[in-house]
């Protein structure tokens, strides 16, 4: 059973909440927990904790690949010399960085506000920097066993 509230015919709330959808390959098990709770985070209305736990995801790749550093911005510089990654979403992460300090620190005002879109934003990018680190190759790979011998 789903239970839908509407207004004019828009879909305002559902229960089960909708959850954004994401594959889950090759992802190691910190990196999965991290990415499922923002993703449950951002079901429940809870824009600044998904932030946080975008945050999150980031911080546990930086641990899975040994990008180590003083803080989340050198290890994301580090990051991107042990990862073969697009420089517009290693770029892209430091916004994530930024997006979760937001939302941990009342000082920090680099974003105006953490709603619904730049929740579900830092999801989409997140997820796509998970893409290019673990899961291209293993496309890339079925791709290959499909080929005639």
């Amino acid at each position: 059973m789903v239970h839908v509230v509407l207004r004019q015919g828009e879909l305002c709330e559902s229960f089960p909440p909708e959850v954004i959808d994401f594959d889950s390959t090759n992802l190691p098990p910190p990196i999965l927990s991290s990415l499922e709770e923002a993703i449950k985070a951002h079901a429940a209305g809870c824009f600044k904790a998904c932030a946080l736990m975008v945050r999150r995801v980031l911080e546990d790749l930086c641990d899975d690949k040994n990008a180590t550093g003083g803080d989340l911005r050198a290890r994301l510089a580090v990051l991107g010399q042990n990862v073969l990654v697009p420089k517009d979403l290693l770029d892209a992460a430091d916004e994530l960085r930024l997006l979760g300090n937001d939302a941990a620190h009342i000082k920090a005002k680099n974003y105006d506000a953490i709603g619904k879109d730049e929740a579900a934003l830092a999801i989409e990018l997140a997820k796509e920097l998970l893409k290019a680190v673990y899961q291209y190759t293993s496309l890339v790979s079925k791709l290959r066993a499909l080929k005639k011998p």
